[in-house]
């Protein structure tokens, strides 16, 4: 029979997940999140949250946040600068009206504004560990600002 104290620390018990190998290149000599806390957000405030602060963590990724939608939409003048075939990528024209010079179709268009501009990112503090467990974790219609070198990003989407 398991007696309670077992019960209770076998219960307690959680899975932990680490990164395999080391980093390389310039992140070879960073540390990111080692001798922090684990923590594994469950909402885009808590993601946000614990990348921008300045505890030393790992944040485990189990889910995909998307942020395309964060920050709003924008109304704007879009642009097509290139003719490649068949279907080119709009571009979102700037203050410096950079479309009336480059671009042969021009109109109007509604945007995320999630990565239009450091403004519209995700703040990296330091001392962090990014890592995703399973093959649907990952961030998505956003960038990472990070500021501070000491930030490993291992598997995720």
């Amino acid at each position: 029979m398991i007696g309670f104290r077992a019960l209770v620390v076998a219960l307690g018990s959680v899975a932990s997940v680490s990164a395999i190998g080391s980093p390389f290149g310039f992140a070879r000599s960073t540390t990111g999140g080692a001798g922090g806390t684990q923590v594994t957000p469950t909402t885009t405030a808590q993601l946000v949250s614990y990348l921008s602060d300045s505890t030393t963590r790992t944040i485990i990724l189990t889910t995909m946040f998307d942020f395309s939608n964060y920050y709003g939409t924008t109304t704007g003048t879009i642009c097509k600068p290139w003719s490649c075939s068949p279907n080119p990528q709009w571009m979102i024209d700037s203050s410096n009206h950079w479309c009336d010079s480059y671009a042969s179709t021009k109109t109007t268009g509604t945007y995320y504004n999630s990565g239009t501009s450091t403004s519209y990112t995700l703040k990296v503090g330091s001392n962090k560990t990014l890592l995703g467990q399973g093959s649907s974790a990952g961030i998505k219609g956003i960038g990472l600002l990070i500021a501070e070198f000491s930030l490993p990003f291992r598997c995720f989407n």
